[in-house]
């Protein structure tokens, strides 16, 4: 990139990512150029659900806040977009007639067509790995939840029933004993997919002593050489004491965990979602939990969100819910925007597509075009 051009910048922030943070990023990126930056904010209206009714123009958005429409009216000659949950749809990207970038601080970007980007030849940045270690403590937080069953023990502390049941002439002893735990040592933990998420939670649970068993077809066997590899979904969930899944909303994962693996569970197993809703048969999963088909779940996330007053999963004691808030840390705006600014200051900078999320495409395409 040439120092001597005046960057033109679009910056949209939410409640989660704040645009004063991302504005911070921006400046960090572009030190020793000229730039001209616009900002607004979009409302965070439900970006996790399934069940949209206005149709945007482009069915590859699947978590989006605000609409395409008020970036098109402000991206004309713009050269670099930052976003978070803005939607960045095609339409989006033919009306920035003089996008050079897009930034966006988001791990799994499904807020931006990226294809349609890289057509374009416009470089896309994006914030991997920004919720790694809350979404892994999280999944061990509900291992240790679940198999300890802490819910319902403080519960029986707070109703008083402690105190009633032990503090009599004959102690009754009947409801204590349902919250005897497991021990963790030896206990097979499965995993479904082992990105950067799955293999951080891979290691925390290993700490405890469990025996990691890992589904992914597409890992070299030499990055699981200190676990188990297992060669189908069936065999995991039928093997496993609990089960944990870390896997992309990809269309193709869509429904992929139903009844048919879920009646392959211990009654004794739990299973964990921290991922997306959409990747589990939901109506599966109640049913399991309301025959006690197996002992337990601990969910993060729903096909709808939030997850509606009259949904089934909220009349049951055995599943731990709660509001998708597994990326959730304090820090989680200033934490993003900083972690898209060392992404994208490389090509700012240095003229690097190292950090570059579609150089590779971009670069390929070119060479096609060229003959070379």
């Amino acid at each position: 990139m040439n120092k001597s051009q005046k960057i033109k910048v679009l910056v949209v922030g939410d409640e989660w990512v704040k645009t004063n943070d991302l504005v911070k990023a921006v400046e960090q990126t572009l030190q020793g150029y000229q730039y001209e930056m616009d900002c607004f904010d979009v409302i965070m209206d439900k970006p996790m659900s399934r069940d949209r009714k206005e149709d945007i123009g482009d069915d590859s958005i699947t978590e989006y806040c605000g609409h395409p429409q008020a970036l098109i009216e402000r991206i004309d000659d713009v050269n670099l977009l930052v976003v978070h949950t803005a939607p960045v749809t095609k339409q989006v990207i033919e009306a920035g007639k003089k996008l050079i970038a897009i930034g966006c601080c988001r791990s799994d970007a499904v807020s931006v067509n990226i294809q349609a980007a890289t057509e374009k030849g416009i470089y896309f940045f994006n914030a991997p790995g920004r919720s790694v270690e809350p979404v892994s403590d999280l999944t061990i937080a509900f291992t240790l939840l679940l198999g300890r069953n802490i819910i319902k023990a403080d519960q029986y502390v707070k109703a008083g029933r402690w105190d009633r049941d032990i503090n009599r002439e004959n102690p009754i002893w009947d409801e204590f004993v349902t919250f005897r735990g497991v021990t963790f040592k030896n206990k097979k933990f499965g995993l479904v997919g082992f990105g950067k998420i799955g293999k951080r939670v891979a290691e925390k649970a290993a700490g405890l002593g469990m025996k990691v068993m890992v589904y992914d077809p597409f890992v070299e066997e030499a990055l699981l050489a200190k676990y188990t590899k297992v060669s189908s979904l069936p065999e995991l969930f039928a093997n496993s004491d609990f089960i944990s899944v870390h896997i992309p909303p990809l269309p193709e994962n869509k429904g992929v965990i139903g009844r048919e693996l879920l009646g392959r569970m211990k009654p004794t197993a739990y299973f964990i979602n921290v991922a997306r809703g959409e990747i589990i048969d939901e109506a599966a999963l109640i049913e399991a939990l309301q025959q006690k088909q197996i002992a337990g779940a601990a969910l993060d996330v729903y096909y709808t969100e939030p997850l509606p007053s009259t949904s089934p999963l909220l009349k049951l004691d055995n599943v731990i819910l709660t509001p998708h808030l597994a990326g959730q840390r304090v820090d989680v705006s200033a934490g993003s925007a900083e972690l898209l600014a060392e992404r994208m200051q490389p090509f700012f900078q240095e003229s690097s597509l190292q950090t570059c999320f579609n150089s590779k495409e971009i670069e390929k395409r070119k060479n096609s075009s060229s003959g070379r």
